[in-house]
């Protein structure tokens, strides 16, 4: 007697599973080296490698506050200033990497639940609406997070260039011996200018910009596109209800047996995705509650800081802070305009649900839509402890950085 076993596959293992909604997601992670799905098959060079980032930017962290700190005492307002600028940007990151690693676990639920609602509504029926909302939204989220990095990196690179554009003008007008000047101000326990320790402090410091860069708009960018793809499988499902009701035959008020069971079925299905999308909603309030509190919380200060260099630098030096002011703009404004679409898709839901037939379908059919009208009727949102996302708090947020500005302007 022959008997076939099928083969086993561990539950953790997707074998297939792609990551093209998440791709540019990813991609930035990994300069990082962190990927939370990927955290069960993570070899030790890799945890190797986060360690070393993680140490690159705490390295980083305690010479630039140092720095800053010893140019206040000594009373130089526009080198406190020039430091702490990218200081910030390192500590922010630094703290969303660590909260990254904190809830990896939950971070690669809430991305593998995600990626396998969209794959199971593509293979399970073809809606060609439902596909052309998910291509809409990828273009969305692609575009929105191309211009983060693209403007992260910018900053990071005019850090890069600036330095050796002004030695190189010295060069020019004489200066001997030559300053040579590091991309970022530092506290140093030994003489940076010495050629060959210049040196390898420039590469260590422009290295320092990758994880830096990673660290500072990863995990925004994944929020976003979350928040994204959870806007568009509540519009999946709204076009879903209307479609629904445009089968019904309107020119007779009773419902035939076959006709009620149809009806009853489709809405148990569809009220049985809308559980599941409300369920990851939750999922992705509780994974990203730290990184949405550290944003709104430091994001009014950052804002104050920056645009203080920018008023007070002078030279080609201003060009390193435009780009940076643009670039924490966008991380707040990601956070609040995901929450905003978030909530605002889930309560149109309701609207949905009230137009539908209910009351031609028996005791059943009603009762679904009526637990559909009073799930939406409270909207799911990703709001967090003092604050409410959504583009109201980033108006306020940003009011607060233009009042702290003003106020500081009247010290200077």
């Amino acid at each position: 007697m022959v008997t076939t076993v099928a083969p086993v596959h561990e539950s953790n293992s997707q074998p297939g599973r792609e990551w093209s909604v998440f791709k540019i997601q990813r991609n930035i992670l990994l300069i990082f080296g962190c990927w939370p799905p990927d955290r069960s098959t993570r070899r030790w060079y890799v945890q190797a490698f986060i360690a070393l980032n993680l140490v690159t930017l705490a390295i980083c962290i305690v010479g630039e506050l140092s720095y800053c700190i010893d140019a206040y005492l000594n009373g130089s307002l526009i080198e406190t200033i020039e430091s702490i600028g990218p200081t910030v940007a390192r500590f922010a990151g630094f703290s969303r990497m660590c909260l990254i690693l904190k809830n990896e676990r939950q971070i690669e639920s809430v991305v593998n639940k995600m990626v396998t609602i969209i794959n199971d509504a593509h293979r399970r029926e073809k809606f060609t609406k439902r596909e052309r909302i998910t291509k809409r939204i990828t273009v969305w989220d692609q575009t929105l997070s191309k211009t983060v990095f693209f403007s992260s990196f910018t900053t990071a690179a005019l850090y890069g260039l600036i330095p050796y554009v002004i030695m190189t003008r010295n060069w020019f007008r004489g200066q001997y011996p030559l300053v040579k000047l590091l991309p970022f101000k530092m506290m140093l326990p030994f003489d940076s200018q010495d050629t060959t320790l210049f040196v390898m402090t420039t590469v260590f410091l422009n290295y320092a910009s990758a994880p830096t860069i990673a660290a500072f708009t990863g995990s925004d960018l994944l929020f976003s596109g979350l928040c994204l793809y959870l806007y568009g499988q509540f519009r999946a499902i709204r076009i879903e209800m209307e479609a629904l009701s445009a089968t019904l035959n309107n020119s007779t008020l009773e419902r035939s047996a076959h006709e009620t069971n149809r009806i009853n079925q489709e809405l148990r299905n569809i009220n049985k995705r809308y559980q599941e999308i409300i369920n990851l909603v939750s999922e992705v309030r509780i994974a990203f509650t730290p990184s949405i509190l550290l944003v709104y919380i430091s994001s009014a200060f950052m804002i104050c800081i920056v645009c203080m260099a920018v008023l007070i630098t002078e030279g080609i030096n201003k060009l390193t802070y435009l780009p940076y002011t643009l670039t924490i703009l966008m991380i707040l404004f990601v956070y609040s305009f995901g929450g905003m679409m978030v909530r605002e898709s889930s309560e149109d839901l309701q609207t949905v649900a009230y137009n539908f037939p209910w009351y031609r379908f028996d005791h059943n059919t009603r009762h679904l839509i009526q637990m559909m009208m009073v799930r939406a009727k409270h909207g799911c949102n990703v709001d967090v402890p003092f604050f409410e996302t959504s583009m109201a708090t980033f108006s306020v947020i940003v009011r607060s950085a233009m009042s702290y500005i003003t106020l500081m302007k009247s010290f200077l």
